[in-house]
């Protein structure tokens, strides 16, 4: 074992000193000016990896303090290479991403999350030098440019960062625990119901006819667009009334490409088609055949397979469907609109996501065990079923009324009759005096 050096720390020569030491060797010839050394102290030290390492420093005391700390989290085996830790977040980014993996749309998502809002704040910033408090004025920050909803999605690119660089042993702590997301504004019960068939067949009757296939079998099978516009002829077996979701188109930069399946495995999965919906596709299929043939991925869009096509025979793309969406809802005379508080933007109801909603809340209310609704709707965990995808009946307030009262008149038609002239008064059939005194009490 090396013997530890006795003069460490050691004081080093400074220019700008005029002891005698510092004067004979900057300043030959000339008078020292001074008894005392002011140079600085410098402490040395050897890292895991057998590297010498050195630090300067003000005082004596302070180097001796440093080089305790260095050798006790050598042993506890929490040592930081300082020289780690001073790159920029910039520098660890360019050093971090080309290591991350994940679906097109998710990584040009986070991609747009850093470029928009973690870089502009953080990007110049030593890794040390980013503290709890910096990161938790910055997500205050953020709620205006973004919504509640959007903000964990740039958050996540910081504190994925930060955890790699604790990992990569380039900090001892994340800034980013404990740190609290701003909450989402609930929406009021009306804006999260999807809408009823009855209003889905309103909105059909005002879209332009060459989509009216597509509508009904989104509305038939629940399925998201990309698996829509995606689909190809020879997946879908119409004598067996089935879908074989393989494969979906996706849209990223502006550049749609086909796309292996699955998002999850759950992805993979077989649709059952109603009458309704083989009907429709038949239709349509006899005035746009799609080529039956089975292309791999990589040999491109191949849009004479594809089942949904422009009405140019171009692939559809939802931002050009959106401005014929808004029309139809409005024509249709469901369409709600408002204006987010946190952004300013204006928003519509309902989505065409809407749609799979109400698709959901369909099985639900048939009674089909969640489970099969959870396979159906390619999903991998049933809560998401329960929670996002089905919802309550439309008339709930009716529904807890009509039990409350027992099926008696409502109390406004009560007062209404107890308003009339008694030589007019007639009580309703069934509604006795007893009852009426009983709602009234």
């Amino acid at each position: 074992m090396a013997r530890r050096a006795v003069n460490n720390p050691r004081q080093i020569r400074a220019k700008s000193c005029g002891c005698r030491p510092c004067t004979e060797k900057f300043r030959p010839g000339e008078k020292y000016t001074r008894a005392s050394c002011t140079g600085p102290w410098q402490a040395r030290w050897r890292d895991p990896g057998g590297n010498q390492r050195a630090a300067n420093f003000p005082t004596k005391k302070a180097a001796e303090e440093h080089l305790t700390e260095v050798r006790s989290s050598m042993t506890r085996g929490t040592y930081l290479d300082p020289g780690r830790s001073r790159i920029t977040l910039e520098q660890w980014h360019a050093m971090w991403w080309p290591s991350q993996r994940g679906a097109s749309n998710t990584l040009n998502r986070d991609e747009r999350m850093w470029r928009l809002h973690v870089q502009p704040a953080f990007g110049t910033w030593p890794l040390t030098s980013i503290s709890w408090l910096d990161v938790d004025r910055w997500v205050q920050g953020l709620l205006g440019p973004l919504g509640a909803s959007s903000i964990p999605a740039a958050f996540q690119i910081l504190d994925r960062l930060m955890t790699a660089a604790v990992l990569d042993k380039r900090l001892i702590a994340n800034p980013c625990d404990g740190i609290k997301l701003p909450r989402r504004r609930k929406k009021h019960p009306e804006d999260r119901r999807p809408p009823t068939y009855a209003q889905l067949d309103l909105i059909r009757e005002q879209l332009p006819r060459h989509h009216h296939p597509l509508f009904i079998v989104a509305h038939e099978t629940g399925l998201r667009w990309g698996e829509l516009v995606g689909l190809r002829r020879c997946n879908l077996d119409l004598e067996q009334g089935r879908v074989h979701v393989r494969e979906v188109l996706e849209d990223v930069k502006g550049n749609v490409a086909r796309k292996e399946y699955p998002k999850s495995d759950a992805g993979l999965r077989s649709v059952p088609l109603t009458p309704l919906a083989v009907d429709a596709l038949s239709d349509h299929l006899d005035q746009h055949p799609a080529d039956p043939s089975r292309s791999a991925v990589t040999d491109g869009l191949r849009l004479e397979e594809l089942v949904f096509r422009g009405q140019r025979g171009a692939v559809m793309r939802q931002a050009n469907f959106y401005t014929t969406w808004i029309g139809a809802i409005q024509s249709a005379g469901v369409a709600r609109k408002s204006t987010s508080p946190t952004t300013g933007r204006t928003e519509w109801w309902p989505h065409w996501h809407s749609i799979r909603h109400a698709f959901a809340s369909r099985l639900h209310a048939l009674g089909v065990p969640e489970v099969v609704v959870q396979e159906i709707l390619g999903h991998e965990r049933g809560g998401d079923i329960t929670w996002l995808y089905t919802h309550a009946a439309a008339d709930v307030a009716g529904q807890v009324l009509a039990a409350l009262t027992q099926g008696r008149p409502p109390l406004a038609l009560v007062r209404a009759e107890s308003t009339q002239s008694p030589h007019g008064h007639r009580a309703a059939p069934g509604f006795t005096g007893s009852d009426r005194a009983g709602i009234l009490a």
